[in-house]
């Protein structure tokens, strides 16, 4: 079993073209092989207050032994805040990626509910692409955040092997030649940030490589 804990890109895992409901609404049946929930908005830098929420998830949510846990974060990191910091705190953006994701991978490996879990993370996709027009928090150009996803998904998958942890991306899989996003994997029911179920056959690709599905 496989629980998809995460923002609202979580919500692919359902396998419906939808957001699916916050915590503790369930869309998912009690003995579904993939459970995805939605926590609500949490940056990946600042998981760790939400440590005790993330614990209370866990513990009252059936999975048999063996289960594995894919935290789906990061995305509103790079989306809207690292590029808008490194400016104002004239830092790198490499810096403020690793200072970011070394907090998620800490907050990760403080996560202990009562039973047993492996843990992973779902890597954050492709950010949204000017084909679909967002107005929400953003900064930078898609081609300017992508390659901060790019940064912070090669770290992130450095530190996962490191601290033991699965690493699940379909970024790569989801780029046009020049590095833009490809809008296909975009969803049309919300607002063109998330993934829709095109993404889902390379999602389980992705599980089964790594031996979770």
């Amino acid at each position: 079993m496989i629980i998809c804990l995460g923002d609202s890109h979580a919500s692919v895992f359902s396998r419906k073209e939808k957001i699916i409901s916050q915590w503790p609404k369930k869309d998912y049946k009690l003995f579904s092989k993939i459970k995805p929930i939605r926590i609500g908005p949490a940056t990946a830098y600042n998981l760790e207050k939400k440590i005790n929420l993330l614990n209370k998830i866990l513990n009252r949510t059936f999975y048999p032994r063996n289960s594995y846990v894919l935290f789906c974060f990061g995305e509103v990191d790079i989306r809207a805040h690292l590029l808008k910091q490194s400016r104002l705190q004239n830092k790198s953006v490499e810096f403020l990626v690793e200072e970011c994701v070394d907090r998620y991978i800490s907050t990760i490996n403080k996560v202990s509910p009562y039973r047993r879990i492996r843990k992973g993370v779902f890597a954050p996709i492709a950010s949204w692409s000017e084909m679909k027009p967002y107005d929400g928090p953003s900064f930078g150009t898609n081609l300017e955040r992508n390659k901060v996803t790019e940064a912070f998904n090669n770290y992130l998958e450095k530190k996962c092997t490191e601290n033991n942890l699965v690493f699940v991306s379909i970024f790569e899989d989801m780029l046009n030649e020049d590095g833009t996003t490809n809008e296909i994997f975009l969803d049309d029911f919300g607002t063109g940030i998330h993934l829709n179920q095109k993404s889902m056959p390379l999602i389980m690709k992705k599980l089964y490589k790594n031996g979770i599905a």
